[in-house]
């Protein structure tokens, strides 16, 4: 517990910086943009990562101060809307890196210009987002040591401190994670096998774009107990839900592209492990803002949050790892090898998953 309250009192510390490299980044692009100055655009791109890491890093603060404020008592909607408007100002700066990634402000200025446009508008819900933090402190009073909180909480609020979690829906979270540890560790054995370039690698390699396909597929309709993707308001009005439909269709997206490009030139093949990357960082990414609990303010969330900020972590260091071989190919040997890995650490870390504390956090 006393971590989750040391990460919650780093909120306000940490949230203006990513605010202010992101603001830079954009400014800086338009700039370069303007100039056709592509050292000013790799500054950019440079501030541009900084500061969505830095607000991936703020998003997990910020989740905990959550957690502390509704045990404030501070009433749970505007908590629930700043959160909302986190979680989606984190998604958008995640797919803007990712947009970043494939334009060049020289050769693609159409698709620069589309690029400035959407950091704009990622822009503007970020500032929407710091606002509404803002009226959480000085409005509602959350995480100033008050006697009571400004405005009181309602049954409801009250109510839905003391849910716990369901044990079917425990079940089901962790027998999820599992199914998908085992095609994380199927994808392990394929990428070894190719690098190894034993017999048969070009059958095999077929297996890839199949396995993230498929289970994109399974994720699509599988992801909630409570949520059909057809038929259903859930997917499209619950974040939590919503977050698992996007990655789902990411994966079949990569999957699909992957196999397009699977016998194509040297060029194209550097395409696909630069969309393999792109995968890692974006699920990384999100994983980052992701919560998938009925109970968000027991103790057992906390520990369910701290379980995806550590899968989080080794997601984003695959994607970096794999964009270092972009740049980098003369270690290409050490990439692939540090790649693999992660990938059996990810791997691990889902088929032994539980919705609990992290073992090694109990007591904390």
């Amino acid at each position: 517990m006393q971590l989750s309250q040391l990460m919650a009192s780093l909120h306000p510390v940490m949230v203006h910086f990513p605010i202010a490299l992101l603001f830079a980044a954009v400014v800086m692009d338009l700039v370069a943009f303007w100039r056709k100055d592509e050292r000013l655009a790799y500054a950019a791109m440079i501030n541009l990562i900084a500061g969505t890491v830095g607000i991936m890093l703020s998003f997990t603060t910020g989740n905990m101060a959550i957690v502390w404020a509704a045990r404030q008592q501070v009433t749970q909607p505007p908590l629930k809307l700043h959160e909302n408007f986190a979680q989606f100002t984190s998604w958008a700066f995640i797919a803007l890196v990712a947009l970043r990634s494939f334009v060049h402000v020289r050769r693609n200025r159409p698709y620069f210009a589309v690029y400035l446009l959407c950091g704009a508008l990622s822009l503007g819900m970020l500032a929407a987002t710091g606002w509404l933090g803002g009226e959480l402190v000085y409005k509602y009073g959350a995480g100033v040591a008050l006697k009571a909180p400004p405005i009181p909480p309602t049954d409801v609020d009250l109510a839905n401190l003391s849910l716990e979690l369901d044990d079917t829906e425990v079940a089901y979270s962790e027998q999820m994670h599992r199914v998908f540890g085992w095609m994380v560790l199927g994808m392990t054995f394929w990428l070894l096998y190719d690098n190894l370039k034993l017999p048969y690698a070009e059958k095999v390699r077929a297996l890839g774009p199949i396995l993230l396909v498929g289970g994109g597929v399974f994720l699509m309709v599988f992801s909630d107990h409570d949520a059909w993707p057809i038929g259903n308001l859930k997917p499209i009005t619950d974040a939590e839900v919503l977050a698992h439909k996007i990655i789902a269709a990411f994966m079949i997206f990569i999957g699909s592209a992957a196999n397009l490009v699977r016998r194509k030139s040297a060029e194209a093949g550097r395409l696909q492990h630069h969309l393999v990357a792109i995968l890692a960082l974006v699920g990384g990414g999100m994983l980052f803002t992701h919560l998938h609990t009925a109970a968000p303010y027991a103790d057992s969330a906390i520990g369910v949050y701290l379980h995806h900020f550590f899968l989080a972590g080794l997601a984003l260091s695959c994607g970096a790892i794999k964009m270092l071989e972009l740049l980098a190919p003369e270690g290409n040997k050490i990439w692939k090898a540090t790649w693999i890995v992660l990938l059996f650490l990810i791997a691990a870390a889902l088929i032994t998953y539980t919705e609990s504390m992290p073992f090694w956090l109990e007591g904390t």
